[in-house]
């Protein structure tokens, strides 16, 4: 019987850490050219731990899709990282009162609670290194827990990396 309070809490938590990811492309572009990829222009952030794993998410998803990291020479494809972090407001209500019918519900109430709930975003940019064009653009946000554990982080990168480049390289 306890166990029902606890499965919905995790449940109901569970939908509030959900990833969003947006992405765009060059539908001109030749994906099925580019083979190899290095990072370019990645600035040390206020965590170079966070940044770290980004990188490694990064490389272990463009690996599984048959890219090769090549951080010395040429690249086919610079991939430039920008993060940020914002607060965003949420807004929780809660309403109480009794009553029959539509008309009179005798003493209602409303309450509402405002927080302000940090964000982080992860873009992404695949650069051509030939035409020196964009190709490729993803976001993913997130919600930031400043109490995850290291792992819980390792794994929340992870999958905002494999959700951002869920159907990489595009279809021509």
């Amino acid at each position: 019987m306890k166990k029902t309070p606890l499965l919905l809490s995790v449940l109901l938590f569970a939908g509030c850490s959900s990833i969003e990811t947006h992405v765009d492309y060059d539908r001109a572009a030749n994906f099925s050219s580019y083979h190899t990829f290095a990072f370019k222009d990645v600035r040390e952030t206020q965590n170079p731990i966070a940044m770290r794993r980004v990188r490694t998410a990064i490389v272990r998803t463009l690996s599984s899709r048959g890219y090769s990291e090549t951080p010395d020479g040429t690249p086919d494809l610079w991939l430039v990282l920008h993060t940020r972090t914002h607060r965003q407001a949420q807004v929780t209500t809660w309403s109480s009162g009794w009553g029959w019918g539509w008309r009179w519900r005798g003493p209602y109430w409303t309450t509402a609670r405002v927080e302000q709930i940090p964000v982080g975003t992860l873009m992404v940019d695949l650069v051509d290194t030939k035409a020196k064009e964009l190709v490729w653009r993803g976001s993913a946000s997130r919600v930031v827990d400043a109490d995850e554990s290291p792992q819980t982080r390792e794994v929340k990168v992870q999958q905002a990396v494999d959700k951002l480049f869920d159907g990489f390289p595009p279809k021509p």
